[in-house]
C-alpha cells in the first residue's frame, strides 16, 4: 500500500495516512453528495457491490439530516393531502 506523508494532528500526534483511507473518505463523501453505490462502483472500477459498501460509511449527520428531511416531507404531504404520503 502507497503510503503518504504523515498527517499532523492538532494534538500534536502523527496519523499515517494511506490511498486506502482517502478511497473510503472519497466513497463517504460521494454517497453524503447524492451519489449512488453503483455509481461510487464503477468510479472505483469495483465489479462487486459488495466491495463498494465497504468504502460508502455514512455520516450519522448525513443520515439525520435524510431522516428529518423526509419526515418533514411526510408530515406536509399528510397535512396537505389529507393523509397520504407520496
Amino acid at each position: 500500500m502507497a503510503k503518504l506523508e504523515p498527517t499532523v494532528l492538532p494534538n500534536g500526534r502523527k496519523e499515517d495516512v494511506r490511498l486506502h483511507d482517502l478511497r473510503h473518505s472519497f466513497g463517504s463523501l460521494a454517497v453524503g453528495r447524492g451519489a449512488s453505490l453503483p455509481m461510487i462502483g464503477k468510479l472505483f472500477g469495483h465489479s462487486q457491490w459488495s466491495t463498494t459498501q465497504r468504502y460508502a460509511h455514512l455520516a450519522d449527520d448525513i443520515l439525520r439530516r435524510i431522516n428529518d428531511e423526509t419526515g418533514d416531507r411526510a408530515a406536509a404531504a399528510l397535512e396537505a393531502g389529507g393523509g397520504r404520503a407520496s
